[in-house]
């Protein structure tokens, strides 16, 4: 009888925070420490078998046009902004690993772990861990391979033997289910970055999550908003989705937006992609503006009259990669873009291996696809910066391609 009470105590007083705590853990904090907590081993067997309450830490910023964080809920934390602590309520025991599963290919399963880290005990039924960012993406905790939806948080810690513990060592795990909301596209660059806007000129955009689970697009517009004038917007004409990480748009501002440069968007039924010139409310201190990556993406309409001055050859530049597996299983990394004989290129800062320049323009002396071998793996997804002859460096190239297992 004493078993079943104090479990039906912890039961409702979690039911309580629910109610009580409006997505802040500090709130939360003060009433738990004064609950009562169950002791007794039925209890605690009790709690364990159950996956915790969890919900962020506090209110979590998101860039305009996106999807805000459901209050007391885990969906829609894809889209915060840079680290997300989330609160932990009735786990039973105080992991000491927290890993996040994450869906790299649309198909509903998840195939890759994110570490949680700063695991920190409040009190015997509440603990902190946080999502943290990663180097290449400062701007969220999200891979850019995750595309969110519903996914696993496993919670797990080792029992050594001793006084306490007479059985050996063991390891106490829980799986729980959690749903991170669906991503907004993510628009890593655009290319060229400067366009005859009268004429009209197709823009390749490489990115993320242009294609959700199911197959379904996630990309319906592709606009420009004036750097300086938000009143000045330019729709793509035409946009076709060539890959979950590249679309072809087609812009023809007009002779009246000579000059002038544009922040690029792409937008769908789960938001407007991230380029942020200012950091919404409630944003971390320090968090990058621009996309996920921290770059700001534009493109720039040519200037027209007598003194207009000629520009100068396209840049080399990078606009889409992927990975190739030979019979033997050697992995390759194919770039396509403009590429120079004699340039270098990094993978997350490592040059590879081997490097062959394929399809070669004489009109423009430049070569159209590049062969990469060896010291790939380790380092995708990652930045390919391309350093041409002369020694200009591109504009980095976040290629989300993986090496399958």
């Amino acid at each position: 009888m004493k078993k079943t009470v104090m479990t039906v105590i912890v039961s409702l007083a979690v039911a309580a925070i629910i109610h009580l705590v409006p997505g802040s853990a500090g709130d939360a904090n003060s009433f738990i420490e004064s609950m009562p907590v169950a002791t007794s081993p039925g209890a605690a067997s009790s709690a364990q078998a159950g996956c915790p309450i969890i919900f962020p830490d506090g209110p979590l910023a998101v860039a305009p046009n996106q999807p805000a964080v459901q209050n007391q809920s885990t969906i829609g934390i894809i889209n915060a902004l840079c680290d997300v602590t989330l609160d932990f309520i009735g786990c039973g025991f105080t992991p000491s690993s927290v890993t996040l599963g994450c869906d790299t290919n649309g198909d509903g399963v998840s195939d890759m772990s994110i570490p949680l880290k700063d695991i920190n005990p409040i009190n015997r039924i509440l603990f902190h861990a946080t999502i943290p960012v990663f180097a290449n993406t400062p701007g969220t905790a999200f891979p850019l391979v995750c595309c969110g939806g519903m996914t696993t948080i496993t919670l797990s810690r080792t029992v050594t033997a001793g006084d306490n513990n007479v059985f050996g060592t063991f390891t106490q795990t829980i799986v729980c289910s959690i749903d991170l909301g669906i991503r907004a596209p993510v628009v890593i660059s655009a290319t060229p970055a400067e366009e005859d806007c009268s004429a009209g000129e197709n823009q390749l955009i490489p990115g993320a999550c242009f294609v959700v689970e199911g197959g379904k697009p996630n990309v319906t517009s592709v606009f420009g908003v004036e750097v300086g004038n938000s009143n000045n917007i330019v729709q793509a004409e035409t946009i076709h989705i060539l890959s979950p990480n590249l679309i072809d748009a087609f812009f023809r501002p007009g002779l009246s937006q000579a000059g002038k440069t544009f922040l690029l968007y792409a937008r769908g039924p789960n938001g407007t992609s991230r380029n942020l010139t200012d950091l919404p409310a409630l944003a971390p201190a320090g968090c990058p503006l621009g996309n996920e990556l921290g770059v700001t993406v534009t493109f720039r309409c040519k200037s027209t009259g007598p003194n207009e001055v000629v520009d100068p050859p396209p840049s080399p530049q990078t606009s889409s990669c992927t990975i190739e597996r030979s019979d033997v299983g050697a992995f390759s990394l194919i770039l396509t873009g403009r590429f120079r004989d004699g340039g270098s290129v990094t993978i997350d800062g490592v040059r590879p291996k081997k490097m062959k320049l394929k399809d070669f323009d004489p009109a423009e002396n430049i070569y159209s696809r590049m062969i990469l071998k060896g010291r790939l793996c380790d380092n995708l997804p990652g930045n390919v910066v391309y350093v041409d002859p002369d020694g200009s460096t591109s504009s980095p190239f976040f290629c989300l391609a993986r090496c399958a297992n």
